[in-house]
């Protein structure tokens, strides 16, 4: 310091001085030091305390010198004050403004040190809790008066600002939770914004709103009588305020410096790295632990599947990975596979059915049974259909974890599913094959052997069922719901003897029956299934139901009767099944083509047209009077017009025709045309009146 001697000169020669003591203030270290003196022994240093920020020596004469940041220097006399003028004084802080600026130099130092220790306490440690301390220790340390401090974050579970860390506080800080708004630090939370109070009246006014319980804990946690002061500070990492970083005086001391401000604002910039670090961190261990425990979880359950352990054993595999209830639903097969304590009967298969039908993605449903009970329901899903799922009791949404489970055991499950799927079409084929030879019929005393080996015996009464699945274009898609078709078929004819296949939309079905009253029950249980399966699955359903006769000689007979009342049901466009038998004289006209019979309706019902529009006057009296069996009474009622005009009418028919209704030939001509239109021509029955 080359101005202290400068500074001796003009003390002892310009102002005559010779015994004086030099005493610097930092508001770092919130003490005063003795800087040099002249002819006087040093005194010991006044009190250091936060309190003592003036000069506090007794019985002294001084000059203070006020400099930037709340540093003074102060020069003491011993015996008298001399009287110093203004160009004096200014002199004077020119002399000593290096004694300031080594003292804010240094406090700085020691400040920006903090800010690299700051720095290098985020990389060197992933313990938040230990970490924040620290940091609340640097705040402490850099700024005067900031012993009692407090990080605040927000917590989305309970939409609450609560205490992370803090310092000077006791543990009744703890229990301090703001709400968004609520009190400075809610409220600067909300809006981002640095908050500085100077007075214990500003602090108070500041913290208007805060909730009772909220204060009594603040009251209780705060060491000091009042707070003097305080600054609340975002915690912010780049646009989203984490949390607040509050600071509360409790003794009086120099206000907080533009300086201090902002080392304060760096501190709580690396708070905010510090904890979205953490948050990373966290979130990676996270994966982590979720990816090594999908390892663990498909290699235990693929493990299982490799060794052919089957779905039961996986299922309760689940069961035990998830800790929870869990069944797991064969819609394709009609069946439940469960632990003990999950109960089928809480859904019903036809009820998984509907609800898991067009459905892509996991589902919570509430079942209300003697009590309300709450299901996770997974479809698994196979060329889009779904063919199976997974239900679990649950009393809560499922964790990141157990879905996991639930996703790796599902997929594991439709593994199985498309293996034994493998089996089945094999299965199907044989199937297929044999049936094919049955209708050849070329070795009789072999294919009696083998319909033994599939579980029928060929020497019965036997009948063919030929079942026509629609609404799917798709080969790929068609074959799942076929197979299905194909075991719910099987379920609810395990007791009767038959074999079952399917190709391409169609289900095919040879019945063997003792007697010929079974045949009844038989197709009284097939139209509640056609029933159930369109209600359910949203699909239409057309069966044909072939005559009954007796030995392997007759299946070719009667799967021709059940391709026939198939092709009619299906040309009907009506759901559901038909025998042969009802089909009556139509079967005569199964093979004539949409395009005969339309230029067969063409040729009689054209030329009673009135300018080529259908449905005049003519062709309804004709219709009408074909409808009453030629009944002249009934139709001119049902035509609400009278008798004669009737009669006038029917002669113009036969005019316009060129025939004659009381010749037969004639008359079967019109009652076939009739019938057709009727029965077989969708075009024509449409416009009938």
């Amino acid at each position: 310091m080359n101005n202290l001697s400068l500074m001796r000169t003009f003390l002892t020669k310009k102002l005559s001085l010779n015994e004086y003591q030099i005493w610097s203030y930092s508001p770092f270290d919130h003490k005063w030091v003795q800087v040099t003196h002249q002819n006087v022994n040093a005194n010991p240093r006044p009190d250091n305390s936060i309190e003592n920020y003036t000069f506090p020596l007794d019985n002294q004469n001084y000059y203070l010198l006020d400099f930037p940041e709340n540093y003074k220097v102060a020069i003491s006399f011993i015996d008298i004050k001399p009287l110093l003028t203004k160009e004096d004084m200014e002199y004077l802080y020119y002399l000593l403004y290096p004694v300031y600026s080594e003292l804010a130099t240094t406090s700085k130092e020691v400040k920006l040190k903090k800010l690299i220790d700051g720095v290098q306490n985020i990389t060197s440690t992933l313990d938040l809790d230990e970490l924040l301390t620290t940091m609340l220790d640097n705040v402490a340390t850099v700024i005067p008066g900031a012993d009692v401090s407090s990080l605040w974050l927000y917590s989305p579970a309970i939409d609450r600002l609560v205490c992370r860390a803090y310092r000077g506080w006791n543990k009744d800080i703890e229990q301090v939770q703001y709400k968004v708004g609520e009190s400075v630090c809610g409220k600067t939370y909300q809006d981002g914004k640095t908050r500085y109070y100077i007075s214990s009246l500003h602090v108070m006014e500041s913290m208007k709103g805060i909730s009772p319980i909220n204060s009594q804990f603040l009251k209780s946690a705060f060491p000091y009588p009042k707070i003097h002061a305080s600054v609340i500070v975002p915690v912010r990492f780049r646009n989203e305020v984490l949390g607040v970083l509050s600071i509360h005086r409790g003794k009086r001391v120099p206000h907080i410096a533009k300086w201090d401000l902002q080392i304060l604002k760096g501190l709580s910039a690396q708070i905010a790295i510090a904890i979205e670090n953490a948050r990373l961190f966290t979130e990676i261990n996270r994966k982590n632990q979720v990816l090594v425990k999908q390892n663990e979880v498909h290699s235990t359950l693929t493990q299982l599947s490799i060794q052919n352990k089957g779905i039961e054993t996986i299922t309760q595999e689940l069961n035990r990975m998830l800790g929870l209830h869990v069944m797991f639903v064969d819609l394709n097969e009609n069946k439940f596979y469960m632990t003990s304590k999950m109960d089928s009967s809480i859904l019903s298969m036809d009820e998984i059915t509907k609800i898991c039908a067009n459905k892509t993605d996991s589902i919570y449903v509430d079942v209300i049974d003697n009590e309300m009970k709450s299901l996770f329901i997974y479809p698994i899903l196979v060329n889009r259909v779904c063919y199976a799922s997974i239900v679990v009791l649950v009393t809560r949404q499922l964790t990141q974890m157990e879905n996991i489970i639930v996703e790796r055991g599902g997929s594991v499950l439709a593994l199985e599913l498309a293996k034994r799927q493998l089996l089945t079409e094999v299965h199907n084929k044989k199937i297929h094959d044999f049936y094919s030879d049955l209708l050849k019929n070329e070795n009789t005393t072999l294919l009696f052997q083998q319909g033994l080996d599939f579980g029928i015996d060929l020497k019965k009464n036997l009948f063919t069922i030929k079942v026509e699945l629609s609404n799917h274009n798709e080969l790929g898609t068609l074959q799942t719901p076929v197979h299905r078709f194909v075991a719910r078929m099987n379920y609810h004819f395990q007791e009767e003897e038959k074999i079952i296949f399917g190709n391409n939309n169609k289900v095919s079905i040879l019945f063997s029956v003792k007697h010929p009253s079974e045949r009844s029950n038989v197709i009284k249980k097939l139209n509640t299934i056609l029933n159930d399966w369109e209600q359910n699955d949203g699909q239409k359903l057309y069966a044909g139901i072939g005559m009954m006769y007796k030995g392997i000689d007759s299946i070719k007979k009667t799967d021709a009767d059940a391709n026939k009342a198939l092709a009619y049901r299906s040309s009907q466009k009506r759901t559901g099944s038909i025998e042969f038998s009802e089909i009556g004289i139509n079967r005569l006209f199964l093979n004539l083509s949409n395009e005969e019979v339309e230029e067969f309706l063409q040729e009689i019902f054209s030329p009673l047209a009135t300018h080529g529009v259908r449905n005049s006057e003519l062709e309804q009296t004709l219709l009408s009077l074909i409808k009453f069996n030629r009944n002249a009474a009934k139709t001119a009622e049902d035509l609400h017009i009278h008798i004669n005009t009737l009669y006038q009418r029917i002669r113009k028919i036969e005019d316009t025709l060129g025939i004659s209704l009381e010749k037969p030939e004639d008359l079967l001509k019109i009652q076939l045309a009739y019938h057709l239109r009727e029965n077989l021509s969708n075009d024509w029955s449409s416009k009938t009146p």
